[in-house]
């Protein structure tokens, strides 16, 4: 009972992590998934340039380039709070 319930409990606490809602972590996956989402909020933008989509765009923008590592560096750092600090009209 004791090896069975050590083999299980590892499994169950990395499933448990692995299975979050976080989608902020860089990593393939959620780079993937936070560009489609940037290309969604791009063209809703686009097309409606509302203060309400304004602002879902630079959130998605946020979080496709904190999840893209290779994105993420020190120089865009900089632009990317320039870019936030921007108001939606």
């Amino acid at each position: 009972m004791k090896k069975l319930l050590s083999s299980i409990v590892p499994l169950a606490i990395v499933l448990a992590l692995g299975c979050s809602k976080k989608d902020d972590a860089p990593g393939p996956l959620n780079c993937a998934s936070n560009a489609t989402k940037f290309s969604e909020t791009l063209s809703a933008y686009a097309a409606n340039p509302t203060k309400a989509n304004c602002e879902a765009y630079k959130k998605a923008v946020t979080g496709y380039i904190k999840t893209c590592a290779a994105l993420y560096t020190a120089v865009t750092k900089k632009d990317l709070e320039e870019f936030l600090a921007e108001p939606c009209d």
